[in-house]
């Protein structure tokens, strides 16, 4: 019985720190795509021809900017993973509290916790096509 009320909390917690990890992976795929774009403005400015004379080194830099948000893309959509895992996880939990015959109190619990879950589902997802969405741009 300890454990039920143990898990409640961490369950909320952890739910938070998956929407939370989601949505700033989000918003820093989205910030990448923001400088990238700047930095391609700035080489298409007539007068930064002569730094286009350092171009091997430019490319190098595209390239660990573009490799920084296909990891950024590639961790929302674990993040999205993860918060989809934790979602079936309380549901299992609810579904063996209801089949044991446990206490209302407890169902309850568990069901706050699906509630949970499914938000911080939501809140990943949305996290996920954001950065798709950025990259996109």
């Amino acid at each position: 019985m300890s454990s039920d009320t143990s898990a409640k909390p961490t369950l909320r917690h952890g739910m938070s720190a998956v929407a939370s990890l989601a949505l700033s992976i989000a918003l820093g795929a989205w910030n990448v795509s923001i400088a990238r774009a700047q930095s391609d403005g700035a080489t298409a400015d007539p007068a930064a021809a002569p730094a286009q004379a350092a171009q091997p080194d430019q490319n190098g830099t595209a390239d660990d900017a573009a490799n920084q948000k296909n990891q950024a893309i590639q961790q929302a959509h674990d993040a999205a993973d993860a918060a989809e895992q934790e979602l079936d996880s309380a549901t299992q939990q609810r579904d063996q509290l209801e089949s044991d015959g446990a206490s209302q109190d407890q169902i309850d619990a568990a069901n706050e916790a699906i509630a949970q879950a499914r938000a911080a589902k939501q809140a990943a997802d949305e996290a996920a096509q954001a950065a798709d969405d950025a990259a996109g741009q």
